[in-house]
């Protein structure tokens, strides 16, 4: 009797019964299917994004990065609603992109950087301050620290691309950007450049 119940195919409902076949035709390298669901779901990452606290200037590169991200990481999806999966998905990039905002905004505030665009003489020496200050404590950091801190926050890459070019695992990538961050903080405040 058993047997008999395992062999017949779960009855599961449309969202959750597997990618669809927008998304298999995309998975084939179908170039109108992949436009057919970017269309179709753009507002809503976009919507995403906003709501989760990006602000409008940065929503549309976010929503890019997403739908990249989504479309290397497809053969990935395997169940459940496509826009649970994108959701995650523009969740994490506006995170990553939050996060790298507030880093800057502390090295802004830490060395008393003058407002973006503003080209005065103090201005441009409170940058170059700004940049001896982090150069510094930069320096003091053990160089697989140093290289994770600058390439993630700095510079903007993701773990998995910073463990490509450094040749480390990503989860090593993590613990170095980790410990990275706890140093910087701890320097900062040795070396009297807390706000």
């Amino acid at each position: 009797m058993l047997a008999a119940h395992t062999s017949q195919p779960l009855d599961l409902p449309a969202e959750l019964a597997g990618p669809g076949a927008l998304v298999e035709r995309c998975r084939a390298g179908d170039e109108a299917a992949w436009r057919s669901l970017y269309d179709e779901h753009f507002e809503f990452a976009w919507r995403t994004a906003r709501r989760l606290g990006l602000p409008e200037a940065d929503v549309e590169d976010a929503v890019q990065e997403s739908f990249q991200v989504a479309w290397q990481q497809l053969p990935t999806f395997t169940w459940g609603r496509f826009t649970t999966w994108l959701y995650r998905i523009v969740a994490n990039v506006v995170s990553a992109r939050l996060r790298r905002r507030r880093v800057r905004d502390v090295f802004a505030g830490l060395f008393g950087r003058a407002e973006p665009g503003e080209d005065t003489i103090d201005g441009r020496l409170e940058a170059r301050h700004t940049l001896r200050s982090v150069e510094r404590i930069l320096r003091r950091l053990s160089r697989e620290k140093r290289e994770a801190f600058a390439l993630f926050e700095i510079e903007g890459l993701t773990h998995e691309q910073i463990a490509e070019l450094t040749g480390a695992r990503v989860e090593t990538v993590r613990t170095r950007l980790f410990y990275a961050r706890r140093e910087f903080q701890a320097l900062a405040r040795e070396l009297g450049v807390e706000p």
